[in-house]
């Protein structure tokens, strides 16, 4: 057991220093300290919060849904144009996926079986590493 726990640790730090993570990272801090993008998202969680009460009215229409969506969207569009919220957004996704990758890799030598998604043939899977 000792073995896997290195191994572990091993893999932790290979992803601590992995340029995925460190990206994140510098999009968060740069984020932060962008006053406007700081701005956008608080007025951004405001809108999901107020329409998500609103959404969760038992007698809503079909067309007060569709009103409160397009709102979401647009409130979402605009947050997306400021250049730090859309590469901390980006950042995010990279290193979302390497996770993935790792825990899909992880899964598959412990199991055996391939995720669902994944026909074996690396090149025709765009978020896949190559693990086979």
């Amino acid at each position: 057991m000792s073995q896997i726990i290195e191994k572990a640790k091993e893999l932790g730090l290979l992803i601590k220093e992995s340029d995925e993570l460190k990206e994140y990272k510098e999009a968060e801090a740069a984020q932060l300290d962008d006053k406007e993008a700081v701005e956008l998202m608080m007025e951004y969680h405001n809108t999901q919060e107020e329409l998500s009460k609103e959404a969760a009215d038992p007698n809503i229409t079909k067309e007060k849904y569709e009103e409160l969506n397009v709102k979401a969207q647009a409130a979402f569009g605009k947050i997306i144009k400021n250049p730090s919220i859309a590469r901390y957004i980006q950042a995010q996704q990279n290193f979302s996926n390497l996770m993935n990758q790792v825990n899909t890799i992880l899964s598959y030598y412990i199991t055996g079986e391939e995720e669902s998604g994944c026909g074996g043939n690396c090149s025709g899977c765009s978020s896949c590493s190559g693990c086979h």
